[in-house]
């Protein structure tokens, strides 16, 4: 007589029922024992709460939407799996191998990832390899373990890792940008060459961490623990004061809004507003409008302005050196005084969601704006329409023009 085997209530078949329980047997070395294996299952939408699947052999396989809570797959080889949008809260991946796994949309709140190798990996369709980065964009790591994880070139944009351990993890080259890492640990971290555009740092411990040549732009940095860690070459505010609360919070959803092509935050506009004196320097404003805005000795020094729009706007004074302005609309603008001191400033490839690029190339312009007294020292001109513009003679003479059109 057969009996079934009933160790949680989950939908799967009798078969791999039984293959779970000789996978239990197996690991408390009981007899008839039998270590799971099991390549590229099949195991989407399946409930697998609780359950020890450590050792296991499952590459391949897809746990899309499953809910695998309080699991352990430990010491697993869990290569190139699928755990889009799955629950895996206070799952335990201990030592597991997850290189190439996709973690897109899943909770793993709580989760326990100490010493996981989470790095790419080279995954085989079709008789093609390709090499696939581990990936957790809009995750949710809330209190996630990481401790000693290997985590280069990992996704995780715009996850949420409030309160996420990531301790001595090497995180060289990840994606953070859009991240919310508050009170965040990630003390001795190699964070070298990461993009933490928008990333929230507030009360994280960045102790020990190295930063070097990291994007930190729209990052405040006065508000989390910067003891003893590297920031050499990285881009990040000098400013010793942060942005007014509003605009922070405004520039983070920005920084959300690029990093998930639109899907999650919102493009921030200060069309009209009184943002005069303020440092947007080495901000990512990429798309931003200050249309109309008051931006008298406003500085963006090292900023990025792909496709920002400043038409109308009052910007006598402001300091744009060393910035890049990639099809940036400065029309009918007050730039009296100004400095673009060593920018750049030039055309805008167009590109599509899909990263196609579109058949159309957009100059900055600064058609009817006054550049009485502004400083173009040292500014490449690659692709700027001045037609209409009022400028003293020697403007363009101290800059290395390439394309430039101007009225005839």
């Amino acid at each position: 007589m057969v009996t079934a085997i009933i160790l949680k209530p989950v939908d799967l078949t009798l078969e791999l029922t039984r293959r779970i329980k000789a996978h239990d047997d197996y690991l408390n070395a009981r007899e008839n024992g039998k270590r799971l294996i099991l390549k590229s299952g099949k195991l989407d939408g399946k409930t697998l709460d609780g359950l020890n699947l450590s050792q296991s052999v499952l590459p391949g396989s897809s746990f899309i939407k499953s809910s695998v809570n309080k699991a352990d797959f430990s010491d697993a080889d869990v290569f190139g799996c699928d755990f889009t949008a799955a629950s895996l809260v206070q799952t335990r991946f201990v030592k597991a191998d997850l290189r190439g796994a996709n973690f897109t949309l899943a909770d793993l709140s709580g989760a326990v990832m100490r010493e996981a190798d989470l790095r790419p990996g080279q995954i085989v369709n079709w008789g093609e390899e390709e090499e696939r980065r581990v990936d957790f964009s809009n995750a949710t790591l809330d209190g996630a373990d990481f401790d000693d994880a290997k985590m280069e070139s990992a996704n995780l944009a715009v996850s949420s890792a409030q309160g996420a351990t990531f301790r001595n993890v090497a995180l060289h080259a990840v994606n953070l940008a859009g991240a919310n890492l508050n009170g965040a640990d990630l003390s001795g971290c190699n964070l070298k060459n990461a993009n933490l555009t928008g990333t929230n740092l507030d009360n994280a411990d960045l102790t020990g961490a190295n930063l070097t040549d990291a994007n930190l732009r729209n990052v405040d940095l006065t508000k989390c623990i910067l003891k003893d860690t590297n920031l050499m070459g990285a881009v990040h505010r000098d400013s010793q004061e942060s942005l007014p609360d509003a605009i922070e919070a405004k520039l983070r959803e920005h920084s959300r809004w690029i990093a998930s092509n639109g899907e999650f935050g919102k493009r921030a506009t200060f069309k009209g507003e009184d943002l005069r004196g303020l440092d947007f320097s080495s901000c990512d404003v990429r798309g931003v409008s200050f249309d109309d805005a008051i931006l008298s000795k406003a500085m963006f020094v090292r900023s990025e302005m792909f496709l920002t729009s400043f038409q109308g706007a009052t910007l006598d004074g402001a300091d744009f050196s060393f910035a890049r302005a990639s099809g940036t609309n400065f029309s009918h603008c007050d730039l009296t005084g100004s400095i673009f001191v060593g920018a750049w400033i030039e055309t805008a490839d167009i590109i599509a969601p899909d990263g196609r690029q579109i058949e159309r190339r957009l100059s900055s312009r600064f058609a009817g704006t006054d550049l009485t007294g502004a400083a173009w020292t040292g500014t490449i001109v690659d692709g700027a329409d001045l037609t209409g513009a009022r400028h003293d003679p020697h403007l363009l003479k101290l800059a290395t023009v390439k394309r430039v059109k101007q009225a005839a």
